[in-house]
């Protein structure tokens, strides 16, 4: 079987990862003891049950093969030193493992960049958690997985059951010595290369057999990319700057039947809930650091997925980007709400997400040599700000070796350029929001996430009074927050005017 190539979006996050942007995901899995009697039983136990899950996984057991110049995308071939002792890795919290102290331990591991002479993803058994509990901490490279894809995985490891039957069989895994070396890679990019344009003939056959259909996609297809192209001027605001090697990490942990009960008061979709949450969230936060917050532009890059049912444990990625404007100088809870509603309806009718796709495919047509170079072009053109992802889980109880998993959360990246994104996990009657960010930006990410627990508490307030409220009152702005000048002076020095001011303490 020759070695597969990665699509031009996959091989996009290889390109875009520098000495400080990382381009890996993951998340933190918290579960209870179970029937072990200690770490060491367990943590043989896990390696003992993953091995033959691997199976199921071929790609977390290759690596990427890269060309020589970049003369073509690399590929996917298998890794026939594979260990999965190198990749499944064991830690313990000190102290009493509390959430910071677990935060601090993510914050490290997220700081390093992966190995790319190994398969691209590492999992991390962490013991001593609050309560007797243990934890897995995932941390796969974008280019293999996209969100829906690493969740779709994550439950292949995980079981519906507390009965831990342990592996009849070991894994039958054996390489497919598919890596042709440098020479071989060039002669099958080489085969691949002039196998294209039979399949250019081939699409301007079934087009023009097809008038009708060619003649509404172009008309589309055109209209979403003219959408896209707007939004093609360099981001600036006080989330955005200089993006340093350190991670800070913070969650906060919500009900989603209070979140389905905002959604139904204002005739919203969860994903609507979340982006009014995170407006408000960072209005307060901005407004804490005197940021001019009525008169400030914000917008958010938001992923979504292009997956149907063939797809959906499909490795790679297959989204689409969105940016969706983040009303943060609206000063009413409920008004934020609405038009951060509005603005979602709007950008689905405009189709910008389908226009963004098609950007991305077009940097896919570029020579290899450049596609790193147009990737990030693309992505520091547009007129974003921040990252929130939201990717639903699984509403049933999950286990691994018997524990019931008790909560998830998620864990973004950052892009060159950003200071803090934010991912959202539901899971059993939670959702969580994770949020990651640069350390000598944010080192107070904490106070973000109370921010943003603040903004939920208010909207949940605005829909409960609207279901017993006979009718509408006049609403009232939300209080304002006491300013830098009056918090004490270690807060006032971390954030002197804004992040633009914490950039310029630190330089």
């Amino acid at each position: 079987m020759p070695a597969q190539r990665l699509s031009s979006l996959d091989s996009s996050f290889l390109h875009l990862e520098t000495r400080n942007t990382h381009m890996h995901v993951g998340g933190i899995a918290i579960f209870e003891p179970g029937p072990w009697q200690s770490h060491d039983e367990r943590y043989q136990a896990l390696l003992r049950h993953i091995e033959p899950r691997l199976d199921l996984m071929p790609r977390y057991r290759q690596k990427v093969a890269f060309l020589p110049l970049n003369v073509d995308t690399p590929v996917w071939v298998d890794d026939d030193r594979f260990d999965i002792n190198f990749h499944v890795k064991r830690a313990a919290i000190p102290g009493k493992g509390t959430k910071k102290q677990l935060c601090d331990y993510i914050e490290r591991v997220f700081s390093r960049q992966l190995d790319r002479r190994h398969p691209l993803w590492e999992l991390y058994y962490i013991e001593n958690l609050e309560g007797g509990n243990w934890g897995l901490l995932t941390k796969t490279h974008h280019a293999m997985v996209d969100g829906l894809s690493a969740l779709e995985l994550a439950t292949v490891l995980m079981d519906t059951t507390d009965e831990y039957v342990p592996p009849a069989e070991k894994s039958k895994w054996k390489s497919a010595k598919n890596d042709p070396g440098t020479l071989g890679l060039l002669m099958q990019s080489l085969r691949e290369r002039a196998a294209a344009p039979v399949g250019i003939v081939r699409t301007a056959v079934d087009a023009v057999s097809n008038p009708g259909r060619l003649a509404s996609a172009l008309s589309e297809g055109a209209g979403a990319l003219a959408v896209t192209v707007r939004e093609l001027t360099p981001p600036e605001g006080p989330l955005n700057g200089p993006t340093g090697p350190s991670r800070a990490y913070w969650y906060s942990s919500f009900q989603l039947d209070e979140f389905k009960e905002i959604k139904n008061a204002f005739g919203a979709t969860i994903n609507d809930v979340v982006l009014g949450i995170v407006s408000g969230g960072f209005r307060k936060y901005l407004e804490i650091h005197e940021e001019d917050v009525d008169n400030l532009k914000l917008k958010a890059l938001v992923p979504v997925s292009l997956r149907d049912e063939k797809q959906k444990t499909a490795l790679g990625n297959v989204l689409a980007l969105m940016l969706v404007p983040l009303p943060v100088d609206e000063p009413f809870p409920a008004a934020r709400m609405r038009k951060a509603k509005a603005n979602v309806d709007r950008l689905k009718k405009s189709k910008q997400a389908l226009g963004a796709d098609i950007l991305l495919k077009l940097a896919g047509f570029a020579p290899a040599t450049l596609h790193g170079m147009v990737a990030r072009a693309s992505l520091r053109s547009m007129n974003y700000n921040t990252i929130v992802t939201n990717v639903p889980g699984p509403q049933w109880p999950l286990y691994t070796l018997g524990c019931r998993l008790v909560e998830a959360m998620p864990i973004a990246f950052l892009y060159e350029g950003m200071q803090v994104a934010t991912a959202i996990f539901s899971y059993l009657g939670g959702i969580n929001f994770g949020y990651i960010a640069d350390r000598s930006a944010f080192p107070d990410l904490p106070r973000l996430g109370e921010c943003m627990e603040e903004s939920f508490a208010e909207l949940l307030d605005v829909a409960r009074a609207s279901q017993a409220a006979p009718a509408p009152a006049r609403e009232r702005p939300a209080a304002r927050r006491p300013s830098a000048a009056r918090k004490p002076a270690a807060a006032k020095g971390a954030h002197a005017k804004g992040a633009h001011a914490r950039r310029r303490a630190t330089a």
